[in-house]
């Protein structure tokens, strides 16, 4: 009983200290949602870096085309006559092979052939109509201006010698048809180089003259032929 005392003084001093601590603690309230949302919405200090992406390497530019060197075109289109023959022979399919060398960027020499289907289906009968093949070979050369990376234009200019398969238009009055004969042509043209740097699309048109060939007796108008045609370019 003498203890009861000193154990009532010391609790009483234990909850006295407990009320000085809950004095001395901050008082505490709750967030508004205008502070939670603006608290959410503030951005770190530093932003995370991605350590693994890679930046992309820039493209390569492509090839410019080849201009120089080794060239072969091969063309298909079409050949119609102006001359007499245009009333006994209707347009024709053309096909074409070109061969050339370019020493020069503007400047190249060539070789060609070429072959012509037609037949005499415009002439009156008798007698009846007969198919023929009109082909030659010569050569000649080329001038080209570029006024873009990817594009030439053309123009060149041919000599060489021409014949048709059969002596069908003798009867026609075409006596040396069937004979090898000169013709001179011009040709004008516009290239287009692809991303590959081996490779052209072209579209070409001209005049060609086959002189004594297929000109006809008794008359006094050229043997004249207009060509136009689609080719693919390959240089090596």
């Amino acid at each position: 009983m003498r203890r009861l005392p000193l154990v009532l003084v010391a609790l009483s001093t234990l909850a006295g200290t407990a009320r000085a601590a809950d004095d001395n603690q901050p008082e505490r309230r709750e967030m508004t949602q205008q502070e939670i949302e603006s608290w959410l919405g503030e951005r770190p200090a530093t932003e995370p870096r991605d350590v693994g992406k890679v930046e992309p390497a820039p493209e390569a530019p492509p090839p410019p085309p080849r201009r120089r060197g080794v060239v072969l075109e091969s063309s298909v289109g079409l050949l119609a006559q102006l001359g007499p023959l245009s009333k006994v022979s209707p347009t024709a399919p053309w096909f074409h092979l070109q061969l050339g060398y370019e020493p020069l960027v503007f400047f190249m020499l060539f070789a060609e052939s070429d072959i012509a289907f037609s037949d005499t289906s415009l002439a009156n009968p008798p007698p009846d109509p007969r198919a023929y093949a009109l082909y030659g070979f010569g050569g000649g050369a080329r001038f080209t201006l570029h006024p873009t990376e990817r594009i030439g234009v053309y123009a060149q200019g041919t000599i060489g010698a021409a014949r048709i398969s059969e002596d069908v238009l003798r009867v026609y009055g075409y006596r040396d048809a069937d004979a090898l004969n000169p013709y001179f042509g011009a040709m004008l043209g516009l290239e287009w180089y692809q991303i590959n740097p081996h490779y052209a699309l072209a579209l070409h048109g001209g005049i060609r003259s086959y002189a004594s060939g297929l000109g006809r007796e008794r008359s006094s108008d050229p043997a004249l032929a207009a060509i136009f045609g689609l080719a693919l370019r390959y240089a090596f």
